[in-house]
């Protein structure tokens, strides 16, 4: 399955030649992680297609933007290039490495040297900008929840809640928490999604047993309630922070890592005909086998064993097993079944829960604490 174009980063083109357009078009789109969305070819144009189309990256000549910045974009090269490369101040970076010159390209001497080094200077800007991507985390803004504070050195940037865009590689380890349920689920991990307020790296995976179409409209109630990203997963998806991701009903869903970037973790989907599919187990043990202590799982309310198995594997590789107690559980099956097999670190109530994902993903290192104290 090909890459969706929901998980790119879109860039606006702004030049005054159409040469100039069509190479930087291609340049751009040949990126998997990018896509072109519109090209201007003139100060008012660009500032138009800034507003309308809403892009995250505007890639623009110096002369067509009004003293080298537009409204609600951040310049991140500075003003003393050739070719900007600004940032919608509805994008964050991680605070400490906000780049002040991701882009080293000076702008040339005299009218037309720019033009006859047009090629260079493009390239340039290319080698520069896949650098950005990979080195840097960067997350687009929801626009749903109120706005909050980033200060970074270069002042403050307002933003919301962010909301994940694919990036060339994960610098920090993922906090993975995967969450199961059956009968009864729904309406709990309702509960869990819009209480989440997770302030580092951390996607959560979802499996529920229901047929296909129901798990789609589960994604849509849930992206009512956060501002995280939610939607079903798909071949290929790559997990980015800050999204919460369900197993689409009538297949399995697995974590698989990059053999690359054993950081980049991304989906693999199988059909199933099984009963309890999406399978808990199956997503629970491929999520430890790929990030080992890395991983929170949580098994809800829900008939039959399902789970028991994938909380083995991960209290085996070093993760945290909790489960929801019987007192607020619609069916207390799948939690007793992996608490009598002693595969849980500790039971809790259903709104005792979030606090548990906020303590393990702010400090893996103590995950030991949680052990001791917090669940038992």
């Amino acid at each position: 399955m090909q890459q969706t174009q929901r998980d790119k980063i879109r860039v606006l083109i702004g030049d005054t030649s159409v040469r100039s357009r069509l190479v930087l078009s291609g340049m751009i789109d040949a990126e998997p992680h990018l896509e072109v969305i519109d090209t201007a070819k003139s100060k008012e144009e660009l500032l138009d297609k800034a507003f309308s189309a809403k892009p995250d990256l505007i890639v623009a000549h110096y002369e067509l933007t009004v003293s080298g910045s537009l409204p609600l974009f951040e310049t991140v090269n500075g003003g003393d290039s050739s070719m900007l490369l600004m940032v919608s101040q509805e994008m964050a970076v991680e605070t400490s490495s906000f780049p002040k010159k991701a882009v080293a390209v000076r702008r040339p001497i005299g009218q037309n040297s720019y033009r006859i080094a047009g090629d260079s200077v493009k390239a340039r800007l290319m080698s520069s900008l896949k650098d950005f991507l990979i080195k840097y985390s960067v997350v687009k803004a929801s626009t749903r929840k109120k706005k909050e504070v980033l200060t970074t050195g270069e002042g403050k940037l307002h933003y919301h809640h962010l909301w994940s865009t694919a990036v060339a590689r994960a610098e920090v380890p993922l906090n993975v928490v995967v969450v199961g349920a059956s009968t009864g689920g729904s309406t709990a991990i309702e509960y869990l999604v819009k209480e989440i307020n997770v302030q580092q790296p951390t996607v959560l995976l979802v499996a529920v047993h229901m047929p296909e179409k129901f798990t789609k409209r589960l994604a849509r109630r849930l992206q009512k309630l956060t501002s995280w990203r939610v939607e079903e997963g798909y071949e290929g998806m790559k997990l980015a922070p800050y999204t919460v991701v369900i197993a689409p009903g009538g297949q399995n869903m697995r974590v698989c890592n990059s053999p690359l970037f054993p950081n980049q973790l991304s989906v693999k989907l199988e059909r199933s005909n099984d009963m309890d599919t999406p399978s808990v187990d199956v997503l629970m043990l491929s999520a430890a086998q790929c990030a080992h202590e890395q991983v929170l799982g949580i098994i809800l309310t829900g008939m039959g064993t399902d789970g028991t198995v994938g909380a083995q594997e991960i209290k085996k590789r070093g993760g945290i097993v909790i489960a929801q107690n019987e007192e607020t559980s619609t069916i207390f099956g799948m939690a007793k079944s992996a608490i009598e097999n002693g595969y849980v670190h500790g039971v809790l109530a259903l709104g005792q829960i979030n606090s548990i994902i906020n303590r393990f993903a702010a400090n893996r290192s103590r995950n030991h604490m949680l052990q001791r104290k917090a669940i038992g």
